[in-house]
């Protein structure tokens, strides 16, 4: 490895092995901030599950393909690393790969002798969906491994955490200093705003605008991505790229705005993905419409190499629990306090059934403000 793994990268993978050397199927989730390092014990998990076969559902083309890049780049070369998405070959079956990385087209594979399955970004897919790729790959009398991977675990998942359902393997260290500074912006500090993304350009950096919405809307009191994107072209003329979740060609767009781009202007489908080392800037417009799991992911998306980065959260709204939660919001870049924030905010959901991924889960229990009673019990009656 060209670089040395932080000490919670070594306990997950270690966490993983224990896991995968048992009789019993394992059921964990590896939390970590963007740039933590999931990848790189990801990539371990399928080292220790070899010989036998591991999958890996990534939510976009975009990141699939990246992560089989990162495959091809650190594994052994004897390995054989397919990769399936919606333009990939109908034809790929796993009985020719060792490791199968890909979107939810794996679904329509046939996935049988699987023995390990990993999901990144968990929050990107429903219940239905993590559930179908489980099914597929088991028999009556085996289940595979299952790893899921997240910055921010959805209120459900972070239930099921508090409530043993599922392991947890914490990834806190990171590889550098990660510095963000959040802000809460409103109309009057655009043009300081726009002073500090001309510094930061100056530097060949980039930026990114996320919007609330493609088109205009009545109903929502924001600017749209296609009301303003001729106000940033004629502002700062040449490097603007636009794109948005119904854009046929929004990875290409991607990966041109990495390598020549200046300002991105999109929806929050850049919320994962590529990385983007020089991105030192993201504006989210509306932020108080947007989840907190969202939130942060797209925070995430900065300072992904130890520069400083700078998260602006422009809002209109007067609500004084909207406000508070944005602030809460900045006063930590921690996912893992951010997960518990969006549990208070969301309830936990049914996390027997899963059918619900927020709400309420219990008439006469609430998973987050009666965390105490639990553990004075497990201390009680599980010494």
């Amino acid at each position: 490895m060209p670089f040395k793994l932080t000490g919670d990268q070594i306990k997950a993978i270690n966490d993983i092995k224990t896991d995968l050397n048992s009789d019993i199927a394992m059921r964990r989730i590896v939390v970590g901030d963007v740039g933590s390092g999931k990848t790189i014990v990801i990539l371990a998990s399928m080292v220790i599950a070899y010989p036998y076969k591991s999958i890996l559902m990534a939510p976009t083309s975009i990141l699939a393909e990246q992560l089989y890049h990162e495959a091809i780049k650190f594994l052994p070369q004897h390995y054989k690393i397919g990769l399936v998405t919606q333009k990939s070959s109908k034809k790929i079956i796993l009985d020719g790969f060792d490791i199968l990385i890909g979107t939810s087209a794996l679904i329509h594979k046939d996935l049988l002798e699987t023995q390990l399955i990993i999901v990144d970004e968990q929050h990107r897919f429903g219940t239905r969906e993590r559930t179908l790729l489980e099914n597929l790959t088991s028999r009556e009398d085996r289940r595979p491994h299952f790893i899921q991977l997240s910055a921010t675990p959805i209120p459900r998942t972070q239930a099921m955490i508090n409530s043993t359902f599922l392991k947890v393997s914490i990834i806190e260290e990171m590889p550098f200093k990660k510095n963000i500074k959040t802000l809460l912006i409103r109309s009057k500090d655009f043009d300081n705003l726009i002073d500090k993304i001309n510094s930061e350009l100056e530097k060949n950096h980039q930026v990114i605008i996320v919007y609330p919405l493609v088109e205009k809307s009545e109903k929502i009191k924001y600017q749209s991505l296609e009301e303003t994107e001729n106000w940033w072209r004629t502002k700062f003329q040449e490097g603007v790229y636009v794109t948005h979740g119904g854009d046929k060609n929004k990875d290409i767009v991607l990966m041109e705005f990495k390598e020549k781009g200046r300002i991105l202007l999109s929806t929050t489908v850049v919320e994962v993905g590529i990385s983007l080392p020089r991105l030192t800037i993201i504006v989210i417009v509306g932020a108080e419409k947007l989840g907190l799991a969202t939130l942060h992911q797209l925070r995430g998306r900065v300072s992904r190499t130890g520069l400083d980065g700078f998260c602006y959260l422009y809002t209109k709204s007067v609500d004084l629990k909207a406000l508070e939660r944005l602030n809460k919001f900045s006063s930590t870049i921690n996912g893992f306090d951010i997960a518990s924030m969006d549990l208070k905010n969301r309830k936990g959901g049914d996390i027997i059934r899963g059918e619900k991924q927020s709400g309420d889960t219990f008439k006469w229990f609430n998973m987050s403000e009666d965390e105490d009673i639990i553990n004075n019990i497990i201390s009680r009656y599980y010494k």
